[in-house]
């Protein structure tokens, strides 16, 4: 079986961008009428403190278009959540129970697994350390994350975990004989 690879949605970039490029149109549209205004200086100043942070916000969320993140990769190997230069798979092995927690309007994906610890101190990211830390403390899972942000439904992620996990128990059953 060949690894998957889930992405974040793209919508919110979408709207990040249509938003910012209406304010872009919006303070070029008041610069360029300037003169129809009763203060002038004021409109001026407007377009300006308008302009500067739409566009910057339109080149943001263009380059958040063109690149898509990766969220979850999954392998024969294991699991990488939010992957970055340095892997750290969670392998099969470790893996206690991948649950589904059912909120409204929420599909919330738990990874548990054995040793937690060693998992929170191998990521190198200060702020995936400290989210690992409290989905640990309040639900026991290392690796949390809403199914409705990805590019694939809760059904499908769950069936592409359920699927892997088969492959490597069987992988092992056949180590075994």
């Amino acid at each position: 079986m060949n690894s998957v690879e889930i992405y974040a949605k793209q919508r919110s970039n979408w709207g990040l961008l249509i938003g910012s490029l209406i304010f872009l149109f919006c303070s070029i549209y008041l610069f360029l009428n300037i003169n129809q205004v009763n203060s002038p200086a004021t409109a001026k100043l407007i377009s300006i403190v308008m302009f500067v942070p739409s566009f910057i916000l339109v080149v943001f969320a263009i380059n958040k278009l063109r690149k898509k993140q990766l969220i979850v990769l999954i392998d024969k190997k294991g699991i990488v959540f939010h992957p970055s230069q340095k892997l750290n798979y969670i392998v099969w092995g470790n893996i206690a129970e991948i649950e589904e927690l059912k909120l409204p309007r929420q599909r919330i994906i738990n990874i548990k697994v054995i040793d937690s610890e060693k998992y929170i101190n191998a990521e190198n990211q200060k702020f995936l350390q400290t989210r690992m830390k409290f989905w640990n403390q309040m639900y026991g899972a290392v690796v949390s994350f809403d199914a409705n942000t990805l590019d694939k439904n809760h059904f499908e992620i769950m069936y592409i975990f359920d699927e892997f996990m088969d492959d490597y128990k069987t992988s092992l059953q056949t180590k075994t004989n």
